[in-house]
């Protein structure tokens, strides 16, 4: 079972019911407005809450991890809430990072407006879920796209930089696997994610309250959380691309980064910042995230009952013709 399928469910559920969709497949056209769309709102109440994330986290953690009752609210890390509604500032590293569904534009072709919305609100929530699941926080919800900052004044970078990039991992992993399989089951195609992740060290990020009175959020000033976006729009079908600061923080960087062709930034004295295309799915393998089945398809160990069958014997024909266990 993976941890996303109560979000695949839901989404299930919508698309089954959906009378728009009956509809076309009899040929038939009918306004919107004609539709009975008030089976949405039970649905919507089915999405996973904090009870699902707390039970996730202890399932990650231990039994004995702490309860959470409340997530932060959007625009306001917590490290630096005192910045709100004043004008001070304040120097401080963060992990920027930018994810966004592609092609999601389509659903409105195929489903009522209610199911549409319905089916990004799950991928949202299912994306909030994994951000604060690694210990993230979602600063901004932008349509079906989410800005996150990972990081704060109580851990280390080091590990911050491996908690982004497995959230990530994961929401690359629910759409290019679990939500692909279903859709194009349904003949819906090339729906995918883009993520797009950057460091930026204390000199070079500044933290302020930016707006005016509840008209505002506490957000940073940084080269690197700007170059987080353009770095989404460079990314593959649900790739991630970091930047040169995010790949200094990792050992063996080799193994999982590759540099593009084309830098990201001209400093215009010489200097150009590089930036990386992130192997996701050897990531997740060699952290012991995922494994891979007798079939070769790549599986999340969290939230799954169900152990992979890993037989060497077998999985070694597979790899070599289908899905190379090392050369991911």
């Amino acid at each position: 079972m993976s941890i996303f399928n109560p979000y695949l469910d839901v989404i299930k559920k919508a698309i089954d019911k959906d009378p728009k969709q009956n509809n076309i497949r009899l040929f038939s056209e009918q306004p919107e407005s004609d539709f009975d769309t008030s089976y949405i709102k039970a649905l919507r109440n089915e999405l996973p809450g904090l009870e699902k994330l707390n039970e996730s986290s202890r399932l990650v953690k231990g039994l004995n991890a702490l309860e959470i009752e409340n997530l932060p609210r959007l625009g306001n890390h917590p490290d630096f809430a005192d910045l709100r509604n004043t004008s001070d500032t304040e120097k401080h590293w963060i992990i920027s990072a930018f994810v966004d569904v592609q092609k999601s534009t389509q659903l409105h072709n195929r489903f009522t407006l209610a199911t549409a919305a319905l089916i990004t609100e799950s991928i949202v929530k299912a994306s909030i879920f994994a951000v604060n699941l690694c210990g993230g926080y979602v600063h901004r919800i932008q349509g079906d796209g989410l800005m996150v900052y990972f990081g704060g004044k109580k851990i280390d970078k080091g590990q911050a930089t491996k908690d982004a990039l497995k959230a990530f991992a994961m929401i690359s992993y629910f759409v290019k696997n679990d939500l692909k399989e279903y859709f194009e089951s349904m003949n819906i195609k090339d729906i995918s994610t883009r993520t797009g992740i950057d460091l930026g060290h204390d000199s070079q990020v500044l933290w302020m309250y930016s707006g005016l009175s509840n008209s505002g959020e506490v957000t940073t000033c940084s080269l690197h959380t700007s170059l987080a976006p353009k770095m989404q729009a460079n990314a593959t079908s649900n790739g991630i691309v970091t930047g040169q600061n995010i790949v200094n923080q990792i050992s063996s960087s080799d193994k999982y980064f590759k540099v593009k062709n084309s830098t990201i930034w001209d400093y215009e004295d010489g200097r150009f910042y590089n930036q990386y295309d992130f192997n996701w799915e050897k990531y997740l393998v060699d952290n012991e995230f995922a494994k891979q089945n007798i079939d070769g398809d790549l599986i999340l160990n969290i939230g799954n009952t169900l152990a992979p069958i890993l037989n060497p014997a077998h999985l070694r024909p597979i790899a070599e013709i289908n899905k190379p266990y090392f050369k991911f």
